[in-house]
């Protein structure tokens, strides 16, 4: 095998494992090193008992033909086709998610739906200029009034930041705008289809999502991941990466390294250091890190909704979502569990409180609402995701474009995934982005299908 095509990967999550899965595809020489004893970074199945549930609320949307046909191929009959809309409970009512029109006519006073129409109708006549902000596109999307009641609130929940401080990329193409056609469409269809929502249809394999990234772990080989394997440092010289070092002192060769964790962990590693210059920009980087909390239940069904998101900033979470609506595999036929997102900084709650006290502020607030009934709980279990996703405001954008472009001067230096890109992407782009690195990085060997 030429050296060229050897290729050293930090990070055994769904982006390190998806450029190991394609570059192992056509005959590449594929080593991951994960820092964690298991495989699949913020993808995680978590089996306890008879529960199963994934760390995040996560479904795999066709958006991408090529991905979702190589994860079929992958993981055959056990790829489930779900039809399972989301929802967005406000003031004791549920509304659709994306926003619908015939739920604003039917759930708001005649004064407050004169509003918002008025307030869209206005939008769309009104001369467009490029949003600079996420505030600029909910405002342009639903007006003021849904923005301020719903949008706004979840987002700034959800990401720690005001979201005249967040960057537009952070929709990840959810926003429906409510145009005047939509708006008369939706006001005279007889019956209100979720079919072809972004949240309704999706596809989800049968033991979990994780199982997606277990299948490329075994298509890669337990002998070419290396688990526990923590690096200490990146050495580069003349604009290469010359070896990484783990935390055992172990000094690795590298040909091509493929970088997927988080850019912080990258700029401190690097030896020797980038300029102080260039080290000031991560003062202004964050990522956000959260909490999972599993409430196992002895009933049969909470709802029949993919997720349901919370909005009310007196929420101390942001979303719940039930693994049995996605796969009944997930629990027992009688039992069901919520698994339920919980935001800790800035703006979430404190990193430091106790998971007994965090538990406590959930519970209380479903009991509150009458949401749930405390005597149907078999149990619970909370667990913390470190740098689940990067906060991404305007200030962050410009800090990180910095940052990669020192990075770019490092020739055999490739970075992807949510986390080293520092941009909210899904599985599917992930997967695509990590198809054209493969084919971007092959010199003799056959390349991926575009």
């Amino acid at each position: 095998m030429n050296n060229k095509n050897k290729i050293d990967i930090i990070g055994g999550g769904p982006a390190g494992l998806s450029v190991g899965y394609y570059a192992k595809k056509i005959g590449m020489n594929v080593t991951i090193y994960e820092s964690t004893s298991l495989i699949g970074g913020n993808c995680k199945t978590i089996i306890d008992g008879e529960f199963r549930y994934d760390t995040g609320a996560h479904r795999l949307h066709d958006k991408d033909s090529m991905v979702t046909n190589e994860i079929k191929s992958l993981l055959g009959d056990s790829l489930l086709k779900v039809s399972s809309p989301s929802k967005i409970y406000f003031e004791g009512r549920s509304f659709n998610f994306p926003i619908n029109i015939k739920d604003i006519i039917f759930k708001f006073d005649l004064k407050t739906l004169s509003k918002i129409l008025t307030e869209n109708i206005r939008t769309r006549l009104r001369k467009t200029r490029s949003p600079q902000h996420f505030k600029d596109v909910a405002y342009s999307s639903y007006g003021k009034t849904i923005s301020d009641m719903f949008l706004i609130p979840y987002t700034e929940k959800l990401w720690g930041q005001k979201a005249h401080r967040l960057d537009v990329s952070i929709t990840g193409g959810r926003l429906k705008s409510l145009d005047l056609k939509s708006i008369i469409i939706d006001m005279f269809k007889r019956k209100n289809n979720n079919s072809g929502h972004y949240e309704g249809d999706f596809y989800y394999p049968v033991s979990g999502f994780g199982e997606i990234f277990e299948a490329m772990g075994s298509s890669i080989g337990v002998n070419n991941i290396h688990l526990n394997s923590k690096i200490s440092y990146i050495e580069h010289k003349d604009k290469n990466i010359t070896s990484i070092i783990d935390s055992n002192g172990s000094c690795l060769p590298i040909k091509n390294l493929v970088y997927t964790a988080s850019l912080d962990h990258l700029f401190k590693s690097l030896n020797p250091k980038p300029p102080q210059k260039i080290l000031d920009h991560l003062d202004n980087i964050k990522y956000r890190s959260i909490f999972i909390c599993a409430i196992y239940l002895d009933m049969k069904n909470f709802s029949s909704n993919a997720s349901i998101y919370f909005p009310d900033s007196g929420c101390p979470f942001t979303r719940i979502y039930e693994p049995k609506n996605r796969s009944k595999k997930m629990s027992p036929e009688n039992k069901t569990c919520l698994v339920i997102e919980v935001p800790v900084g800035e703006n979430g709650l404190d990193d430091s409180l106790s998971k007994k006290i965090i538990y406590e502020k959930i519970l209380n607030y479903l009991i509150d609402k009458k949401l749930l009934d405390p005597k149907k709980i078999i149990n619970y279990r909370l667990v913390k995701i470190n740098n689940a996703y990067p906060v991404i405001s305007t200030d962050s954008i410009i800090h990180t474009e910095k940052m990669k472009e020192y990075l770019s001067t490092i020739k055999n230096l490739h970075l992807v995934g949510r986390n080293s890109d520092f941009e909210y992407i899904h599985t599917h782009d992930i997967m695509r982005r990590s198809r054209l690195l493969v084919n971007k990085m092959v010199s003799s060997q056959p390349k991926l299908k575009l």
